[in-house]
């Protein structure tokens, strides 16, 4: 057994609810730091995530971005939260997929099919591997963008590796991107009218393009009223999303603080709406 895999069995034993507060306490940190420096490869390899809302999920892991997820910690109280509400025979979109992580944990809480969108093209690129590695789970990945028109567009690709947005998008606007891309793009009300099953939930993740996401999918809100989770990027863009939702669903709060969004919100949060 290489080391890699003996580190791998080590990090299982931990009880996960320690998982996240190993960062906290000093020594532990230290020792976990050393060993994950000099013994796991940057080299990309496959884990079974072992604990938490993916747990079970098969998962490319390339170190040191991906370590958080590889123990199940990544952005844990958004995903406890996800797989909470997900209920089994569900259809899920989830817009920005980024590595198919949240895919995951939709597609293991039992949901009838996973539609992941995603148009950068590293990002897709780590989906196809998880869809892979992962035959038995229904995630379907649809490489292209999610905004309120359809046709071509324009797609900015940002310093952070495998993060980027869409021109239109109003966060961080004055940030230099670091090269364009032309991407697909189709609003959701386009993808049901070509065929796509309405979706009982959707997450949405777009890096400022959440209005737009919202613009873009109007039928399917005034009818099905599908549950929603929507990263917000900030109170700005939150007031253009509020606008929409507020006239559609009577339920709608702030993951963060438990408070409607009229009340304060951070910078970053998480609208949740549902009827």
């Amino acid at each position: 057994m290489n080391m890699q895999n003996v580190i791998a069995g080590l990090i299982d034993k931990v009880p996960f609810q320690l998982r996240s507060r190993i960062k906290n306490v000093p020594v532990l940190k230290q020792i976990q730091s050393f060993l994950l420096k000099k013994w796991i490869s940057k080299n990309e390899f496959v884990a079974t995530i072992s604990g938490g809302p993916a747990k079970g999920l098969v998962f490319p892991v390339q170190m040191p971005q991906d370590k958080l997820m590889w123990i199940g910690t990544w952005e844990l109280k958004f995903a406890c939260t996800l797989h909470r509400y997900i209920q089994p025979g569900w259809i899920c979109y989830d817009i920005g997929g980024y590595k198919g992580y949240y895919a995951g944990i939709m597609a293991l809480k039992g949901a009838k099919e996973v539609f992941v969108f995603e148009p950068m093209p590293d990002n897709a690129f780590k989906i196809k591997k998880l869809i892979e590695l992962n035959p038995t789970l229904p995630i379907q990945l649809k490489e292209v963008a999610i905004s309120d028109t359809s046709g071509k567009t324009n797609f900015k690709l940002m310093p952070e590796q495998t993060m980027g947005k869409l021109e239109a998008s109003a966060f961080e606007q004055n940030k230099k991107e670091i090269s364009q891309i032309t991407v697909d793009c189709i609003t959701v009300d386009d993808l049901i009218k070509s065929g796509l099953p309405q979706p009982d939930f959707i997450k949405i993740d777009v890096e400022g393009a959440e209005d737009l996401v919202l613009k873009g999918a109007m039928n399917l809100l005034q009818t099905k009223k599908p549950f929603l989770m929507i990263e917000v990027h900030s109170p700005e863009i939150g007031k253009h999303c509020m606008v929409i939702l507020k006239n559609l669903y009577t339920t709608i709060f702030v993951l963060e603080t438990g408070k409607v969004p009229e009340m304060g919100t951070p910078e970053i949060c998480h609208y949740i709406a549902y009827n």
